[in-house]
């Protein structure tokens, strides 16, 4: 008899528990649907995308030529530059010189064929 009426104890306390959360849970879904309505959730969407938008289009830009030739390494767009994804391809003025070298060299070699 004592087992039961614990038992009986225990259901009642876990259901004024699942009350409980219930009405947080219905409060909280109250609160979002008042910002939602109330025009700021809109602003706040609006500047996130944004944000995302102009990360995007950043990383983007950075990353889109394959190569780049920059002035000097201490140019802006050397800095710029050396945050793109593969960096290597940032070309400087004494490496452009390398690479046309070895363009000229390769150029002039006859090919082999398989």
């Amino acid at each position: 008899m004592k087992k039961l009426q614990a038992w009986n104890e225990a259901q009642a306390q876990n259901q004024k528990l699942r009350h409980k959360r219930f009405e947080q849970c219905k409060g909280l879904l109250f609160w979002v649907g008042g910002w939602v309505g109330s025009g700021h959730s809109g602003i706040f969407f609006f500047i996130s995308a944004m944000l995302a938008s102009a990360t995007f289009a950043g990383v983007s830009i950075i990353n889109l030529p394959t190569n780049l030739s920059c002035p000097d390494p201490k140019s802006l767009c050397y800095l710029v530059f050396q945050m793109r994804f593969n960096n290597k391809s940032v070309i400087l003025p004494q490496q452009a010189k390398d690479i046309i070298a070895e363009y000229e060299r390769n150029k002039s070699k006859p090919k082999r064929r398989r």
